[in-house]
């Protein structure tokens, strides 16, 4: 019987460290991503030697981790070029830009500092999709039966480890490019930033200092610990909305720990939901920048949907999970793309969310349209989101969803679309409801959007008879 191996998903592999990550899980998904490499390391027939670019986040146990991966590929004959504390948005680039044929980011994200987590990429700088993890699992799978299946190399064909320091230094470089920066420049515009304590500090003021940014920041020493929760929430987006409420600012930016994904405080200090930094993004696309379709996961808010038809674009949804968003976005040749939680897709400079792409949009857009922040948002009708969690009891079932809509048609809502494709989308005329198993917890999330608060509530009263089918 095999054991059962803790196994990456679309979310990546994370997990408590020395508890659910540890080494053996570590080295068995490894050794099956070197697999993968190896299938596809093959150039007119010779076998090449592969490249990996590697980066972390700062909680303190990445740094035995990365030793831990390090050494691992190495001994395996790959050659490993590590930029330390980085953005995972600036590992995936780094991997496009220098042409590797993978990488990994060591991050467990916006999850508790004792957790971690690898996410992998492959060539070109995309997550890896369904297919790809498939492909993974039956290495594992195949590992499991014999462990002598793969083998470290001998003496002679051990990889090499170079410290690479420029990798952001391409990253910012390519992304500026493709924005005015001499308009963000003559604004001389003031911002205040929460970095988290981790690798948005490493990133953000040279860039900040590019474009004549005069900033004030918090939570800006790399310790090895964060010194709030690190997701970006109304709750953590708090400290920094305090000290904006006493200063003149034009903007807040509030990171996660890999600045995958950044939060935005309107300049009164006002704490807007995470879903605007996606909606103004595309909103100065849209309107300045020429425009164009966008992909979102099927959770994102209806500000995008409403800013699509406004300038008469398309939206096209995706199942959640951000290679999802991106290989959508290549099947419908949209450009931009994101997810709701303060991830913007762009990909003429990266195929993953980038929250340098995401600064600058939010940059231009307030020295373009020469408004305080907050007077811009107010193109965009509000919807109210909320979010709930609760156990899962059973396995999800699709066919599920005739009871679900039952339950609202009686209830006087009427359904205009649904999608079934990650769990359950119901539209309605005013907002949606997805309902789906969460891609890392034993869990159910729901989320509900609304521009009527008291549809909203009604939709929240429902919740009860939902769990009695979830």
């Amino acid at each position: 019987m095999r054991k059962n191996i803790l196994r990456y998903n679309i979310s990546g592999l994370r997990g408590i460290v020395g508890n659910t990550l540890n080494p053996e899980v570590l080295y068995y998904n490894l050794v099956a991503f070197i697999r993968y490499l190896e299938k596809r390391s093959f150039s007119k027939g010779e076998k090449k030697r592969i490249r990996v670019f590697i980066g972390r986040d700062a909680r303190n146990s990445g740094e035995a981790i990365s030793v831990y991966i390090l050494g691992l590929l190495n001994l395996f004959g790959i050659d490993v070029d590590f930029g330390g504390i980085i953005p995972t948005p600036t590992v995936l680039h780094e991997v496009k830009y220098g042409k590797y044929d993978g990488g990994i980011a060591i991050t467990a994200s916006h999850n508790p500092i004792q957790y971690n987590a690898i996410k992998l990429c492959k060539f070109g700088g995309y997550f890896l999709d369904q297919q790809d993890i498939s492909e993974m699992n039956k290495y594992i799978d195949d590992l499991l039966d014999d462990e002598n299946i793969v083998k470290p190399g001998d003496f002679n064909s051990i990889g090499i480890t170079k410290l690479s320091s420029n990798a952001f230094e391409n990253h910012i470089n390519d992304a500026i490019a493709k924005f005015d920066i001499d308009l963000i420049k003559n604004r001389r515009l003031k911002v205040a930033v929460d970095f988290c304590n981790s690798t948005a500090i490493n990133v953000f003021p040279p860039l900040f200092e590019t474009l004549n940014i005069n900033y004030k920041a918090i939570y800006d020493k790399i310790t090895g610990n964060f010194e709030r929760e690190p997701e970006p929430n109304i709750n953590t987006m708090k400290y920094l909305s305090e000290i904006m409420r006493n200063s003149d600012f034009d903007v807040g930016f509030v990171f996660d720990p890999d600045a995958d994904r950044v939060a935005v405080i309107f300049e009164d200090g006002f704490v807007p939901s995470e879903e605007y930094t996606l909606a103004l993004s595309y909103l100065h696309f849209c309107k300045n920048k020429g425009g164009g379709d966008c992909v979102v996961n099927l959770s994102t808010s209806s500000m995008v949907k409403y800013i699509a038809e406004k300038f008469g674009f398309n939206v096209y949804f995706a199942p959640v999970g951000e290679i999802n968003v991106t290989n959508k976005m290549l099947k419908t040749k949209s450009v931009f793309g994101g997810e709701g939680n303060g991830g913007v897709i762009y990909l003429p400079v990266s195929n993953s969310r980038d929250t340098i792409v995401a600064v600058l949009f939010i940059l231009e857009l307030i020295s373009k349209e020469d408004k305080k922040i907050s007077q811009i948002a107010s193109e965009i009708p509000r919807f109210e989101m909320r979010k709930f969690k609760f156990e899962r009891k059973k396995d999800f079932e699709v066919n599920i969803k005739e009871k679900l809509k039952d339950i609202f048609e009686r209830n006087s809502f009427e359904i205009i679309d649904f999608n079934d494709s990650d769990g359950i989308r119901f539209d309605f005329s005013s907002g949606f409801c997805h309902i789906r198993p969460s891609n890392t917890e034993p869990v159910i999330r729901i989320i509900m959007e609304n521009s009527d608060k008291s549809l909203l509530n009604k939709m929240e009263s429902l919740l009860p008879e939902f769990q009695e089918f979830l």
